[in-house]
């Protein structure tokens, strides 16, 4: 057997896994997928089961957090109307079997095929996958420029900019001075955009968040550092 699924209460399915590249075992709690466990060949099920049982209270606590993630989604249906940060997106229904994404300058459109149910999680999980990808191609539009403006105003010097599908993080700054900022910024307001971008153009002179970073920082943005770190806790990369 190379894999079973077993009920907890209060969770739902949990799916073990049996798997010859796993080296240890591994809860995960995935958006679409719930909740499964790899488990490396040499270990049994019931030496998996203990581990889960061992884990019960972290896995509630990310399928809640998960579950209420998904009610505050918003649900595309083509009545709400959906705009990115440069383009409006058109939900078309068409005689065809599959859907697709054709991107415009102002606009974006799906195709769906006629008899679909809309707002179906799978159909939504599409939906939202077309979004992240008009998210990679406005990002690539729009964040090189904003990370040149701010590097030429304040003399900061980086290596490199690398725009990654990252739900772990806004940005991140390197060792080496290199530069990872998330499609996801793409979702924020202008400022906090900015924001983003000056933080981590901080981290290129303080590798740390002491209170030299923060003084320049502050510099950087006009005194307002603190307020609009607490402006960011009001938006998260898992929830659009």
């Amino acid at each position: 057997m190379n894999s079973k699924v077993l009920v907890v209460e209060g969770i739902g399915a949990i799916e073990y896994r049996k798997s010859a590249r796993a080296e240890c075992l591994r809860i995960s709690v995935h958006r679409e997928r719930g909740v499964t466990v790899s488990v490396p060949e040499y270990v049994s099920f019931d030496e998996a089961e203990k581990f889960v049982t061992s884990r019960l209270k972290w896995i509630e606590r990310s399928v809640h957090k998960l579950n209420s993630e998904k009610r505050e989604q918003t649900v595309y249906n083509g009545t709400n109307g959906f705009s990115s940060k440069f383009r409006t997106m058109n939900l078309i229904p068409e005689d065809r079997k599959n859907m697709q994404l054709k991107i415009s300058e102002k606009h974006f459109d799906i195709y769906c095929p006629r008899d679909i149910k809309v707002e179906s999680e799978g159909i939504q999980s599409i939906i939202r996958r077309f979004i992240e990808h008009v998210w990679k191609v406005e990002a690539h539009e729009y964040l090189p420029g904003r990370l040149d403006y701010w590097t030429n105003v304040h003399n900061f010097k980086y290596r490199s900019l690398t725009i990654k599908n990252t739900r772990s993080f806004w940005g991140k700054c390197g060792g080496d001075n290199s530069i990872i900022l998330s499609l996801h910024l793409m979702h924020l307001p202008d400022h906090l955009i900015d924001y983003v971008i000056l933080h981590e153009l901080c981290h290129t002179v303080h590798k740390n968040h002491q209170k030299e970073f923060w003084q320049l920082l502050d510099r950087c943005t006009s005194g307002k550092a603190k307020i609009l770190a607490g402006e960011m806790k009001n938006y998260s990369t898992r929830v659009y």
